[in-house]
């Protein structure tokens, strides 16, 4: 029963996505011996607010025993740092998974090049096309797709891997035994008869609550080499992603579309900030040819593209071209020059209430200071756990209460 025991507790008592995660192993070790800390010894560590030490202390063993009773129960994996399976990629990320309930091999992951697709829910016929294609070349040329298992931009995506016969990964905002979306039913079942994994870092019966879905967009970036962006408008759970992967050092590369189409304008403005355009899967494949020789069949893919009447972005095979992105060196002075502006007067509570702002959001707001600050320290302050300060800072962002800024950093900014 001690296999995965405490670190499922871990994650229970930090809520998924935590960056405290990784101080904990960092400098405490073993999860059980946190468990095992007085109020007094987890005060000394520095680490945590006092809501936290009350989360910890709170939190309850026999919850994550049940946990584990159910994922042995379905035949799932429980996949801990500890674990020679864990994903490599997933532990250079912030807030690095202390658990992953998966169904599937997850062990050809290290090796292979696996390759996000994301898109808008409300996906045009171009979109899907598009999806589907680039899905399908990138699984033909020996690439792992991995995606979001959501209807639109995720299931066209899927499903063009799974036509080419190759691997596909589905990162869930869910339990696995929640059957969300239920229209990817089938193509769950598809998944994991190529071959492929389905994943999540949240427990049995945990149901999508929506700030779950910017907790999940971090590992799908984070579990990639690069992500691509399909179609998505101004305001998109796969910008979202895209910025995780910035801020993860990760590729980023973006479909254009039309500029009076509403579905593009989120594709276009990453293409406009620096996000790599893709033409063709070769605009993708040539990133990767030099990390991953023995992985990646381009010339076969090169010789579809020619077939086809396209045109093959001339790069030499034998490196690739690195996807331009903003330095932090690029980034300060500009980061200097907003941190030197007196703030601007910011809304009360009453003027809060009436723009429709959540009482998370609002407890985060007040928590914000007049300098950029880190999601931690401010749920820390505002009493949230990480997901739900994550769910109040995009809430925040959409009424432009806040910017976010390089490094996930957070300044607020009153409307305009």
């Amino acid at each position: 029963m001690a296999d995965g025991l405490y670190w499922i507790w871990l994650q229970e008592a930090l809520g998924a996505g935590s960056i405290k995660a990784d101080r904990v192993i960092r400098e405490i070790g073993a999860p059980e011996k946190l468990y095992r800390m007085s109020e007094e010894e987890l005060r000394a560590t520095g680490i945590f607010a006092p809501k936290e030490i009350e989360r910890i202390r709170s939190a309850d063993l026999r919850k994550a025993e049940e946990n584990l009773r159910l994922s042995r129960r379905c035949g799932c994996a429980v996949i801990t740092p500890d674990s020679p399976d864990y994903p490599e990629a997933l532990t250079n990320i912030d807030g690095m998974p202390c658990v992953l309930y998966v169904l599937g091999d997850l062990r050809g992951l290290r090796e292979e090049l696996v390759l996000t697709l994301v898109g808008t829910r409300t996906s045009t016929d171009y979109g899907e096309q598009c999806a589907r294609r680039l899905a399908y070349d990138l699984a033909s040329a020996g690439c792992t797709v991995a995606s979001g298992l959501a209807v639109g931009v995720d299931y066209a995506a899927h499903d063009g891997a799974l036509a080419a016969n190759g691997r596909s990964v589905g990162l869930l905002a869910c339990g696995l035994d929640i059957d969300y979306p239920s229209e990817s039913r089938g193509l769950k079942r598809r998944i994991l008869d190529e071959g492929g994994v389905l994943m999540t870092e949240f427990p049995f019966g945990e149901r999508p609550q929506r700030y779950n879905f910017n907790i999940r967009n971090r590992l799908l970036a984070g579990i990639s080499a690069g992500v691509v962006v399909v179609q998505a408008p101004e305001q998109s759970g796969a910008l979202n992603t895209a910025r995780h992967a910035l801020d993860q050092n990760r590729d980023v590369f973006a479909v254009p579309g039309e500029i009076f189409d509403p579905s593009m304008t989120g594709c276009n403005r990453l293409i406009k900030d620096g996000a790599k355009l893709v033409l063709n899967v070769y605009s993708i494949l040539e990133e990767y040819i030099g990390r991953f020789p023995a992985g990646i069949d381009a010339h076969t893919v090169v010789r579809k593209i020619r077939a086809a009447g396209q045109d093959v972005n001339p790069q030499p095979l034998n490196g690739p071209r690195k996807v331009p992105r903003p330095s932090m060196g690029e980034a300060l002075p500009l980061m200097v020059a907003q941190e030197a502006v007196p703030p601007a007067e910011r809304p009360g509570e009453a003027a809060l209430g009436e723009l429709g702002v959540s009482e998370e959001a609002r407890s985060l707001y007040a928590a914000l200071g007049d300098l950029p600050e880190g999601a931690e320290p401010l749920a820390g302050r505002a009493g949230l756990t990480a997901a739900q300060a994550l769910a109040a800072l995009t809430e925040l962002e959409l009424f432009g209460l806040v910017r976010a800024l390089p490094g996930g950093r957070y300044l607020a900014g009153a409307p305009e």
